[in-house]
């Protein structure tokens, strides 16, 4: 077979993938959840999903269309030219697939740093964090604003670094995996310290949808864990049954509606919302373990 057609269908496979995988993570997920949820359940779970589902039909279709062309077409560009930082390593194919990779995922810890110390991206990427009972829909809880933000960037990082299609839509796959395996309300038990060597865990992503401030600004790593040990930002605790999800001032029924998500980032009197309450939680600070690498 040619190559050229060998390629072809490699590439036909992960797009399948990568269009199938969020539906097959999602009733994995959810069944495992119900089976052997890691926090008892409290009331309206169907209807905690429905919402947290309209958003992700919802972004996938706008993003889809405004982005969808333009990231193929970036990134068709890039090769034919061989732009960017990755033209450097042209003679080592798999290893500019698996840097491109690498760089991404590094990219991902850095825009979600940001989104936790920039106000203005705050106050989209809060509408995630303000969900009272995490599961594996929590995964695909992001304002569209979010959305949107990074999408442009990456249109922009693409060139820099010169990502084909390939590396963009085999890191997605990553990523779908990823987060929805780390949101879900499971454990995995002692496996978890083990794993969490390479790869962001249940464990280490409940504590970053802690109320608690400083345990909210930790543990930024999406695929990878070793992000977070680099940089210094891991935080673990003993305690993870413990841990309180959502956010003071999202803690009522309505922010958890479609309508209430969406309007989370436009309320001026709660833009530092997770500051204040950081301050309302200052007195467990004696009481919480401390960061651990």
């Amino acid at each position: 077979m040619p190559a050229s057609a060998t390629e072809s269908d490699w590439f036909s496979g992960v797009i399948s993938l990568r269009l199938a995988l969020p539906v097959v993570m999602l009733a994995a997920l959810w069944t495992w959840e119900t089976l052997r949820p890691f926090f008892e359940f409290k009331k309206h779970r169907g209807r905690h999903a429905l919402a947290n589902l309209t958003i992700a039909v919802f972004n996938a279709i706008v993003i889809g269309v405004l982005f969808g062309t333009a990231t193929v077409m970036t990134s068709n560009w890039v090769v034919e030219h061989r732009f960017g930082l990755l033209k450097f390593s042209d003679g080592f194919p798999t290893g500019r697939f698996v840097a491109g990779l690498i760089l991404l995922d590094a990219w991902m810890y850095v825009w979600h740093w940001l989104n936790h110390r920039v106000p203005f991206l705050w106050c989209f990427h809060r509408m995630h964090h303000s969900d009272t009972n995490m599961d594996v829909t929590t995964a695909a809880r992001f304002h569209i604003g979010e959305h949107f933000i990074s999408a442009t960037l990456r249109l922009m990082l693409i060139p820099v670094l010169g990502l084909s299609i390939s590396q963009i839509i085999v890191y997605e796959v990553a990523v779908v995996a990823m987060t929805h395996f780390h949101h879900a309300n499971v454990s995995i038990g002692r496996a978890d310290r083990w794993l969490r060597l390479l790869l962001v865990t249940p464990n280490m992503h409940k504590v970053h949808h802690s109320r608690w401030q400083p345990e909210t600004d930790s543990n930024y790593s999406v695929v990878l864990s070793i992000w977070d040990r680099l940089a210094r930002t891991l935080r673990l605790r003993s305690n993870f049954d413990s841990i309180e999800f959502g956010l003071n001032n999202f803690a009522d029924d309505h922010w958890q509606t479609v309508g209430g998500m969406l309007r989370t980032p436009f309320l001026e009197k709660t833009l530092h919302s997770k500051r204040v309450e950081g301050k309302h939680h200052s007195e467990l600070e004696s009481r919480m373990p401390s960061p651990s690498g």
